[in-house]
């Protein structure tokens, strides 16, 4: 039965091994010119802000930078291609054609059948990610240091372990869909909308909740507010305060002393005859205003992938404990 399973396999083992190796070298080739970028800031000390400016502005131009940019899209690519040419025709395949039945008749058990082709797919999806986001994640160390964006969504799911669990999901979903829908294109179909749905739900409904996130009220003034912006036509405005750098900002609002939200003033003249930016935010001044914001800072990194890592996998092994029930109760 294993070597019956290695015989599916091993064209998508070598595939994905050439794919990697392929990666593999584009990272090492870009990875001496990121390295003779950032020397400047790894020799600064004191006030490098213009240092590490800098450095971004040359690596931005440089030819590490669309490496840099498949590298993202490689993360999240991976995961939904072994969902969608794993998992989906691994037991969909086997049921269109009726093979399944040949196998059970030659005193091979529906469990260990259903064991091998799983440890075998998410093996194989589970290493191959692995290992290349732990290349893409050593690989851009530098740049998230100078930039220290990587607690934003779209690149926080390109780093560390949560593509692995990315991978693990989408191959044990695309399983599932497979076995109820027993056709091949189909299964395929559904794996691609429910995986994506699962990965944009995370970070715009899931992801804030998953660890606390800290929580500031910052005091207002004519220095502090990042954002004003005037509307004569309706007389209103909007007032913003900056946001905190380094981290994932989930909510800010500014609110009044008593707590209650700023909306602005119903009529622009408040600010004074003169209802300029300028104008106003000395008139905010006076309203003792703060902002309420909260954030998870780059510290949570590691505590938000775990968690939802956590939960992917948690996701991976209800669907495989589904799929051995339905295999012995159902599938005929």
């Amino acid at each position: 039965m294993i070597w019956f399973t290695w015989r599916q396999v091993r064209s998508q083992t070598v595939i994905t091994a050439a794919i990697l190796a392929a990666f593999g070298v584009l990272l090492l080739v870009t990875a001496s010119t990121i390295t003779d970028l950032y020397a400047e800031v790894a020799a600064c000390d004191g006030d490098c802000a213009n240092v590490v400016s800098t450095f971004l502005a040359r690596f931005r131009a440089s030819t590490a930078f669309p490496a840099y940019l498949a590298a993202v899209g490689a993360m999240y690519l991976l995961p939904v291609l072994f969902g969608l040419f794993g998992g989906a025709p691994l037991i969909a395949r086997e049921l269109e054609t009726g093979t399944h039945r040949l196998v059970w008749n030659q005193s091979v058990t529906r469990t260990r059948w259903l064991a091998v082709k799983l440890t075998a797919g998410a093996g194989l999806a589970v290493v191959s990610t692995g290992l290349l986001s732990w290349a893409v994640t050593a690989w851009s160390q530098r740049v998230d240091s100078a930039s220290q964006d990587r607690m934003i969504p779209l690149l926080f799911g390109s780093r560390g372990v949560v593509p692995v669990a990315y991978a693990l999901f989408a191959f044990l979903l695309g399983v599932t869909s497979g076995m109820l829908l027993r056709k091949t294109v189909p299964a395929m179909a559904s794996t691609l909308a429910l995986y994506v749905g699962a990965v944009v739900a995370m970070p715009l409904v899931v992801r804030a909740h998953l660890v606390a996130p800290a929580h500031d009220t910052i005091a207002l003034t004519a220095e502090n507010v990042q954002g004003l912006s005037l509307s004569p036509s309706s007389g209103r405005m909007t007032v913003v305060g900056a946001e905190s750098e380094s981290a994932w900002t989930v909510g800010n609002k500014t609110i009044l002393p008593d707590g209650s939200t700023f909306t602005g003033p119903a009529d622009l003249s408040a600010c004074g005859p003169d209802a300029s930016p300028t104008k106003c935010k000395e008139w905010l001044g006076s309203l003792h205003l703060r902002q309420d914001l909260l954030y998870h800072p780059d510290s949570h990194f590691w505590p938000l992938q775990w968690a939802e890592a956590g939960l992917f996998v948690g996701l991976a092994v209800l669907l495989g404990a589904f799929c051995f029930w339905w295999v012995r109760r159902r599938i005929v």
